[in-house]
């Protein structure tokens, strides 16, 4: 692929007036964007954004400081809404910070085969000077995509390309970016319970208390239904809003990306679907390498724990592991969760044969090991928020006593302990004394006090 300003301009349609020297006549007579409303008619990301009945606006958007020289990347799955954060950004500085057009570069990298040619390509829109001294903006959308992208943003960054430039990008996969000095690396999670809650009705959290809690109660269960449907993705929030229902579209859409990307990475899908079925039948249960290879193609632990780092990396599932002495054991089993429900029924659909995964999800939900799961990765999706945080989970073998969550910040420990839907009774406060903590939370359905330090 021939790379040329014209090319560019494709995913930039935003720039216009480009001198001869650059452009093709038909590009040059480009007339100014099209507005419609305020909005930027040309865009479909904006176009669709715009037409949401729900619109999330995540708050890492305030991290973000394009006035200076600054590299970020925005880490999180497939369809959380990075493209459209980064559509949203360029929107502003063209409407309300009033930035020329012409020095600020769009790139999606779906049809870029190396880092060699993304370094043109940037290198290519930098040495254009539509005002020699104006700071520059450039958006890379799907970096991931691109084998060894960090060594060619590096190779800018030591060549002071990249000066009197702000750069985003936003990967779905995770790669860590430590080896790259000032790369600023960002994690947009999905929305977690309480931010769901929030977005469908403002009111719901304002003004709750002990006195008061009850009364929203079943308001809350109501919606923790359809969080436990949707998940925190926008896309899926919005079509259930608009339809009643999430339409077979949007879940094969995500799976079309992960079994591509899978494909793309050299790894047997066949593999993935089997070690995804192990994950699931051991939902909410320690799993060793063992489970997951048994009567599957993996021929050893080395495999599994391989394929294992490959969907932790597309943010589908996290791994906790078994404390020892207040650390991380990943000599012992571990538990695997699903980053978000929706991802949950994506797989649980898939490994099912299911030809309708909206309507199994709907009829598997109240199943009682199903709901209790869900409930676990809903608790996992918020601790995660913090990325200071560290969970993971004790057991004492001997005992056959659990705590599902240890929370780690700093050199304080918390223990969870999950009740959702049984009654707390005093074994239940036993276990976090066996286990050395006076303090703790334990998660109850309908209970909302604090007992000896224990909040439930």
């Amino acid at each position: 692929m021939d790379l040329n300003l014209e090319l560019l301009s494709i995913q930039n349609p935003w720039w216009r007036n480009l001198p001869a020297r650059l452009a093709s006549e038909a590009l040059r007579a480009r007339p100014d964007p099209l507005y419609q409303g305020g909005n930027l008619g040309f865009d479909p990301v904006i176009e669709q954004y715009e037409c949401q009945v729900i619109k999330w606006r995540p708050a890492v958007l305030d991290e973000i400081n394009l006035s200076r020289d600054n590299i970020y990347c925005l880490y999180g799955s497939k369809g959380v809404g990075k493209t459209t954060l980064l559509k949203l950004m360029i929107k502003k500085l063209i409407e309300e910070d009033k930035v020329n057009s012409n020095n600020i570069f769009f790139y999606s990298c779906h049809n870029l085969d190396s880092y060699e040619q993304l370094n043109e390509m940037i290198k290519l829109f930098l040495n254009f000077k539509a005002e020699p001294k104006a700071r520059r903006y450039i958006f890379i959308d799907e970096i991931a995509m691109i084998k060894n992208w960090h060594k060619g943003i590096d190779y800018l960054i030591k060549g002071s390309k990249l000066t009197k430039a702000a750069v985003v990008l936003s990967a779905s996969s995770f790669s860590k970016t430590k080896d790259v000095a000032g790369i600023k690396n960002i994690v947009i999670n999905n929305l977690d319970f309480s931010e769901f809650a929030s977005l469908i009705n403002p009111e719901i959290f304002k003004g709750i208390n002990y006195e008061n809690y009850l009364r929203r109660h079943g308001q809350l269960e109501y919606y923790l239904d359809i969080y436990f449907l949707t998940g925190g993705f926008i896309s899926a929030i919005n079509d259930y809003k608009e339809n009643g229902a999430v339409r077979q579209s949007v879940y094969s859409n995500y799976l079309h990306w992960f079994l591509a990307y899978v494909a793309r990475s050299n790894r047997d899908i066949v593999l993935t679907r089997q070690i995804m079925e192990k994950l699931i039948l051991s939902l909410g249960s320690p799993v060793g390498y063992k489970t997951l290879t048994h009567k599957t193609k993996a021929k050893t632990h080395l495999t599994a724990a391989e394929y294992l780092n490959i969907l932790e990396a597309m943010f589908a599932v996290k791994t906790v592991y078994q404390s020892e002495d207040g650390e991380p054991s990943s000599r012992k089993a571990k538990k695997v969760y699903f980053r978000d429900p929706f991802i949950f029924w994506l797989f649980y659909s898939y490994i099912h044969g299911s030809l309708n995964y909206y309507k199994l999800a709907r009829e598997r939900l109240h199943d009682k090991a199903v709901f209790a799961a869900l409930v676990e990765n809903a608790v996992l999706s918020h601790l995660i928020k913090n990325t200071a945080t560290e969970a993971t989970y004790w057991r004492d073998n001997v005992r056959k006593i659990e705590i599902d969550f240890l929370v780690k910040q700093g050199k304080s420990i918390t223990p969870i302990l999950i009740r959702y839907g049984r009654e707390i009774n005093e074994a239940d406060f036993n276990i976090l004394k066996q286990a050395g903590f006076k303090k703790g939370i334990i998660i109850s359905k309908d209970k909302l006090e604090n007992k000896n330090g224990i909040s439930i």
